[in-house]
């Protein structure tokens, strides 16, 4: 991409699209050197949240056409943030645009989809930027470059989870989430693939998966305060056994039902020289043990991580981390790759390598069996 004189970005969708115009909004109070930030328009499904959109964040206009976003000439940066199964189209026709690309995991609603992506984004020369805003934290980059020095030696065994409580009520509806043809899956889609990108990338590719998945609420209220009920096709929980390269195994386990859980994603790895574990609800410190310290002094040691974010003038190094400021530092990661002409990471092959996981996930569920975890091209 040409150096831009300011970014004038079109978002389309506005459910987690206001997480990411936020972040466009404020990412120059953090890195002071990008240019200056335009919302230039937003689209959305309906007339009000279009204007809605327009009041809170101030777009210079709107539309419920996206292609009205692809065909703009003052665009420069394009957010996708809608519900899964739109992402297929989206992304083959913004491919075909010169703007940048940013969107939201996961890749597509199937490996099918998601392996026609990959093909346009090689056929055009064009990538574009998934949104896994978790491997942004200070404390995971932290455990990425240890594990890259060899300081945890060979990884014997790893655990990710990722538990929320957002839909134990039975209740709530879960509009397109339950809905197989629009999400593409439950858990293993909305919750699996941000665990699964964190595990691709600290501990590698899977090589072979079996899983369980589980629907503990079959029905839900079609719509809110409905009283008619509407079938739940998608998986509440979801419980992978990975096998990697070289004898590494390790579990990655989500899921939306877990009282008491608010946020609670977390990773763990363990390797013949040391280990390390990190999460979410105590986003501030890597723990970290040493196998070369004397065995009485081998236990965990708090690491603080804190916002240790090279380049950003603000909020400082000693000040608490939170969930917004890794998008930030995504947003940030997407725009310097933008503008300086290298490599998207994570891109649309990182997209669908997740995306091959948890195919394999849903068959080895499905035919209660290994699966080999397929190519993605």
């Amino acid at each position: 991409m040409a150096t831009f004189e300011r970014i004038r970005a079109g978002v389309i969708g506005y459910g987690i699209g206001k997480i990411y115009t936020a972040t466009l909004r404020n990412v120059g109070l953090y890195y002071p050197d990008f240019p200056g930030v335009d919302l230039v328009a937003i689209s959305t499904a309906t007339d009000a949240s279009g204007e809605k959109a327009v009041q809170q964040f101030g777009f210079e206009r709107r539309t419920t056409d996206y292609r009205d976003l692809l065909a703009a000439d003052d665009i420069n940066v394009l957010v996708i943030a809608t519900p899964n199964h739109l992402h297929h189209e989206m992304m083959l026709n913004a491919l075909q645009t010169d703007k940048a690309i940013y969107f939201d995991k996961p890749l597509a609603n199937n490996l099918t989809e998601a392996r026609e992506i990959l093909a346009a984004s090689r056929q055009t020369g064009r990538d574009a930027q998934i949104i896994f805003e978790f491997r942004f934290a200070p404390a995971t980059q932290i455990a990425h470059q240890m594990i890259q020095d060899g300081r945890l030696g060979d990884i014997y065994t790893f655990r990710a989870t990722y538990f929320r409580s957002s839909y134990i009520d039975p209740q709530k509806p879960l509009r397109w989430k339950a809905s197989l043809a629009q999400s593409g899956g439950g858990s293993t889609q909305d919750l699996t693939s941000h665990v699964l990108d964190l595990v691709i990338r600290l501990v590698g590719m899977p090589e072979r998966v079996s899983a369980q998945l589980r629907t503990f609420i079959h029905e839900r209220p079609a719509a809110r305060g409905s009283a008619e009920k509407a079938p739940v096709e998608t998986d509440d929980h979801a419980t992978l056994l990975c096998a990697m390269p070289g004898g590494t195994i390790g579990t990655v386990e989500a899921g939306r039902l877990l009282t008491g859980a608010q946020n609670d994603l977390a990773i763990e790895v363990y390797g013949s020289q040391g280990s390390l574990k990190w999460s979410l609800m105590d986003p501030n410190h890597l723990y970290v043990a040493d196998g070369r310290m004397p065995a009485d002094e081998r236990g965990w040691i708090k690491v603080p991580t804190l916002q240790r974010y090279p380049g950003a003038i603000l909020p400082g190094d000693d000040v608490p981390v939170g969930m917004m400021r890794f998008h930030v530092a995504s947003m940030a990661a997407f725009l310097r790759s933008t503008l300086d002409g290298t490599p998207y990471d994570p891109g649309i092959e990182q997209g669908a390598r997740v995306q091959a996981v948890i195919e394999a996930a849903i068959q080895a569920a499905r035919t209660d069996t290994w699966v080999d975890v397929p190519p993605i091209a």
